[in-house]
């Protein structure tokens, strides 16, 4: 089965005639565009592997939660939102913006400035998917070890000696060292500082707020 790569900007707003305004204006300057009476409607057919993104009127929040940024995440929807908004609901855009949306926008807007955000949204897209797609090869390198690797791996990017794995593991030093090598043959690390970068990436070791 074909991946489609040519982008969509999907339109979520209750107001048939921006709908259509909007929709009109993007197949213009040649972009996809479909559009949706709720979030709802849109979640039926929204096909994650199609680069994407959403400009989104947050009332227009359908059957489920009223947040629709929140139906978003639990249905594990990750494509950059702009919000639309009126001059009444700055505030709830802001809010929004703070829960992930990508940026906002207030009714009545200006074309190009709305072209401009559509097309950094799309960027942020390809930027979100060669994220995910890094993080799955990572994820599936650390598939490839044993448990005992991956223990030794966790103690490794804590920044424990050899001999520290060892006495904690009850293993021989030498031991450690073979399933250590192992551990960056089968990442395909060449030093420790990208073996650490790894494990932050695929949420091994933690990322410590320097001020705590």
């Amino acid at each position: 089965m074909k991946i489609p790569t040519t982008p969509i900007i999907y339109i979520v707003d209750n107001d048939p005639a921006l709908r259509d305004s909007l929709q009109c204006l993007l197949e213009s300057v040649g972009l996809q565009a479909c559009a949706f009476t709720d979030i709802d409607a849109f979640l039926t057919v929204y096909q994650p592997e199609q680069p994407a993104c959403l400009l989104l009127d947050i009332r227009a929040s359908g059957r489920g939660d009223p947040n629709p940024q929140q139906q978003l995440r639990e249905r594990g929807v990750d494509v950059p939102v702009i919000i639309i908004t009126g001059h009444g609901n700055v505030a709830t855009a802001v809010t929004a913006m703070k829960q992930g949306a990508l940026d906002f926008i207030e009714k009545p807007f200006n074309d190009q400035l709305l072209l401009d955000c559509v097309h950094n949204a799309l960027a942020e897209d390809v930027v979100r998917r060669r994220a995910r797609a890094r993080r799955q090869d990572l994820m599936d390198r650390f598939d490839t070890l044993t448990p005992r690797e991956q223990e030794v791996l966790r103690q490794v990017v804590e920044g424990l000696s050899n001999r520290e794995i060892a006495e904690l593991l009850n293993l021989s030093r030498k031991t450690v060292e073979v399933h250590r090598a192992k551990v960056m043959q089968k990442t395909r690390a060449d030093t420790l500082s990208q073996l650490i970068r790894m494990a932050m990436m695929i949420g091994i070791l933690k990322i410590y707020d320097m001020e705590d």
